[in-house]
């Protein structure tokens, strides 16, 4: 998502009209959104290196490690840029400073990397029942939240 400058402009328009918190709100959620930014560059960095690296020596039959370290790593950077797409949308907007159906989109994006990267051979099975629980009562809020969402939007 390109960062458009109008944005920027809006919010130097808007910038009288802000309370004092919802301004330590904007400065900080820039400053986060930045900061996120770098990691997510940094983190794409450190993947596009694991990537040639195996390609370098070839390896045609990759493990399961190897396998979900890669996937486990695409799926913290969409995590990060989410996250990111989530505060940079609240600059955007003035609204709440996040959405919390999307904190919980998240959150379940979270426990999905976590199942992908479980090692099946050290784990416990009561760990594996809390994050089914934890991602089971994650999509019921997520559920709730979109039916009150929708509802809201009828009326």
């Amino acid at each position: 998502m390109p960062i458009n400058p109008k944005i920027f402009h809006k919010l130097r328009a808007n910038w009288s009209v802000l309370t004092v918190y919802e301004r330590f709100e904007q400065i900080f959620s820039i400053a986060i959104s930045f900061v996120i930014m770098v990691v997510i560059v940094l983190a794409f960095g450190s993947f596009l290196s694991h990537v040639v690296n195996l390609l370098e020596i070839k390896i045609i039959d990759i493990n399961n490690r190897t396998f979900s370290t890669i996937f486990g790593s695409i799926m913290s950077l969409l995590i990060a840029l989410e996250f990111n797409h989530t505060i940079f949308h609240s600059i955007k907007h003035r609204g709440q400073i996040v959405r919390v159906k999307t904190v919980v989109l998240i959150a379940i994006l979270v426990i999905a990397r976590e199942f992908v990267l479980l090692d099946t051979g050290n784990i416990h099975s009561a760990t594996v029942l809390a994050y089914a629980i934890s991602a089971v009562c994650l999509g019921v809020v997520y559920y709730i939240l979109d039916v009150r969402e929708r509802i809201g939007q009828d009326e």
